[in-house]
């Protein structure tokens, strides 16, 4: 019984007392989540730094990293959490999905003359090869894209991030990317802005290999809380807009 009640007493104390996260970001992901130089940006960042500043036990860091290789750590519990995963079931079995913090839509990216005839997504990109950034779900495409693709109707090209895949359609290595519709273009004169295709939305992923984080679970709680507050309050609005 004193074992046990010394445990709780650990716990408790492990929970309350002001702990500092590290949480692994995508770094080539803007304008959401970036590196620039050494430094952390993007709108997932500026919200989750006003989330947590609202979390008086808690602090937050930021390790900006290729988003494989943040996928892998949280899988194997070397993170508490990573950002910003869409939701998708096979996920579910590695990652817990905070409170939804954003939506983000899904475009096409493309010359305009590979745009020719292109009017139903994705049934009209059959054939086609489209680009996604590596470690994208499938599901950034939707069900029947992901079909597509596992079935090889449309062969999928990935690239490590936003530019290098951009490059791959002014190149002609790739017909289409997709992508969010904020990404800047500004470089790539030659491809533009098109069909919208897919909402999705933004999260931290904790990681289910919880045994080094034991105040885990007090941490979502409370962060979820915050991030609903920042939707009805504007907050998280007030700091996409900054982005547009």
């Amino acid at each position: 019984m004193l074992k046990k009640l010394l445990l709780v007493s650990l716990v408790s104390s492990a929970i309350f007392a002001s702990q500092t996260i590290e949480l692994l970001g995508d770094k080539s992901y803007p304008p959401y989540s970036y590196k620039e130089d050494g430094k952390a940006k993007g709108v997932y960042v500026e919200v989750i730094k006003a989330a947590f500043s609202k979390l008086p036990n808690y602090n937050v860091k930021f390790n900006m990293i290729a988003w494989k290789r943040a996928i892998a750590m949280t899988k194997k519990g070397k993170t508490i959490g990573f950002f910003p995963p869409y939701y998708s079931e096979e996920r579910t079995s590695w990652t817990q999905f905070s409170e939804p913090i954003l939506s983000e839509t899904s475009i096409v990216f493309a010359k305009e003359k590979t745009l020719i005839g292109k009017y139903n997504f994705p049934e009209d990109f059959a054939g086609t090869r489209v680009c996604l950034n590596r470690g994208f779900t499938l599901m950034t495409g939707g069900l029947k894209f992901k079909r597509m693709i596992e079935n090889k109707e449309i062969k999928l090209i990935e690239a490590n991030n936003n530019n290098d895949c951009l490059a791959q359609v002014k190149r002609d290595k790739a017909d289409f990317y997709i992508n969010d519709q904020l990404i800047d273009i500004s470089n790539f004169p030659t491809i533009r802005k098109a069909m919208k295709i897919k909402e999705n939305i933004g999260h931290i992923g904790f990681t289910l290999k919880d045994t080094n984080y034991p105040y885990i679970k007090d941490l979502e709680t409370k962060f979820n809380t915050v991030i609903k507050q920042m939707k009805l309050d504007g907050t998280i609005d007030k700091i996409v807009k900054k982005y547009k």
